[in-house]
């Protein structure tokens, strides 16, 4: 915000788990944003206030601190154009997004710029704690460098909630020591876990969605996420399909060696001690996993199988803008906002971290200097090409109120509590329901 607003500390909340690294990581986002004004007199200076909402496992951010910041581009190109604006950045715990938001939106002190997920800055647009995005020349012609399905993530009937800055998409995570080749379809995978390497799945819909698309239910589960009825003429079709995929799920969860965990944070540290050889990550946790690991950390595309590639989750990271900015705040956080779509910018991002993907279109990914960012070139394409269907009713309010009911009825198809018909039958009744 302004300098006549007092500058805002720097800070984590109390439920963020990773405290001690949030820290170090805004100290230095903190320093960069300093380190280029320090000619600029203290009175002339302006403060912009940027807000990161960290979900679990974005330690990136202090890799990005050891190894010289990635932030640093972005920061300098933007201190030539406004070297009298000092950029502040604090941590908000995702979980703690909107109780934050609100109490400092009723006393007219929000943040200038948030970075959260797609489905986040959608929820807080409908709050009112953010705005839409502006109708600025400029930001149109940074919208004309984005793939229109990113765009589409964050279409409200008000207008966008946010601009993509960049996504993490769900890869395979294995010990390279002991799976010299990772398996590249259901098969596969099965037949390793067979063959007496433990292998891990998430019993939740996120964690297996990239099953979804190798087993050939992808456009049978779509109205799930929607809310619409499928066509009458579809449900034949969709029903077998969706039959197939949880046989799959049962017959996966007989093998003596796959372990069902929790969720992904299980599923890492399964890996990471041993306990497991195989499992299905999101690149975010790559760098935790790369320092646990070393060399024998590998990582590849997840399985295709019999009905085609599979279906990769794909997390949306976006720019929203705070309700609470002066004009000329607003027009501060329009330039910053720009500046991080910048080709050489998003390059260096996806450089220097190997586990993001720029949301340029025109900055592709440079995969002939890493096997590691080729995987995730391949990975997002495979997400672009087959995510679900975005209807104006699939919202993130939907997503909270169908994928808890939908991984209660995966986790009963894979103990044995139902059949694979049964819970069939029981997914196909969820798909008109409100």
């Amino acid at each position: 915000m302004l300098s006549s607003r007092p500058d805002l500390p720097i800070r984590t909340w109390p439920r963020w788990q990773h405290g001690q690294r949030a820290c170090r990581a805004c100290g230095l986002l903190l320093l960069l944003a300093l380190g280029g004004c320090q000619s600029v007199p203290l009175l002339r200076r302006q403060t912009l206030h940027v807000m990161l909402s960290l979900s679990p496992g974005m330690e990136w951010l202090e890799a990005d601190y050891r190894g010289g910041g990635s932030w640093e581009p972005l920061l300098r190109s933007f201190r030539r154009v406004h070297p009298e604006v000092r950029v502040q950045f604090s941590l908000v715990a995702e979980a703690d997004l909107a109780e934050e938001l609100q109490h400092s939106h009723r006393r007219g002190l929000g943040p200038d710029l948030l970075l959260v997920r797609a489905p986040v800055a959608m929820d807080l647009l409908q709050q009112g704690l953010v705005i839409p995005l502006p109708q600025t020349a400029e930001l149109q012609a940074s919208l004309a460098t984005l793939e229109s399905r990113a765009l589409h993530a964050v279409e409200t009937p008000h207008g966008l909630a946010g601009l993509p800055v960049f996504s993490e998409p769900s890869l395979a995570c294995y010990d390279r020591q002991r799976i010299p080749e990772p398996p590249a379809t259901t098969e596969a995978l099965l037949a390793l876990a067979a063959g007496g390497q433990p292998i891990g799945l998430a019993v939740d819909p996120v964690g297996l969605w990239w099953s979804v698309g190798a087993l050939g239910a992808r456009q049978a589960l779509a109205p799930l996420l929607t809310g619409l009825k499928a066509p009458a003429q579809d449900q034949a079709a969709d029903r077998q399909a969706i039959l197939g995929w949880l046989y799959w799920l049962r017959q996966a969860s007989q093998q003596s060696r796959v372990d069902l965990a929790a969720g992904p944070e299980e599923l890492t540290q399964g890996l990471e001690s041993g306990r497991l050889a195989w499992i299905p990550c999101f690149s975010i946790a790559i760098p935790r996993l790369e320092r646990t690991m070393g060399q024998r950390l590998g990582v590849a595309t997840l399985p295709a199988g019999p009905g085609g590639p599979p279906s990769p989750f794909n997390t949306l990271r976006v720019w929203a803008f705070g309700a609470d900015s002066s004009g000329q705040q607003r027009r501060f956080a329009m330039d910053l906002a720009r500046f991080t779509l910048d080709p050489g910018v998003q390059r260096s991002f996806a450089l220097r971290n190997q586990i993001l993907v720029p949301a340029n279109r025109y900055a592709p990914i440079p995969v002939a200097s890493s096997g590691r960012l080729a995987t995730l070139a391949k990975a997002q394409q495979q997400a672009l090409l087959l995510a679900p269907i975005r209807e104006p009713s699939f919202t993130s309010a939907r997503i909270r109120r169908i994928l808890p009911r939908v991984e209660g009825v995966m986790d009963q198809v894979m103990e044995g509590v139902l059949t694979p018909v049964q819970g069939t039958e029981v997914l196909l009744k969820l798909e008109g329901e409100p």
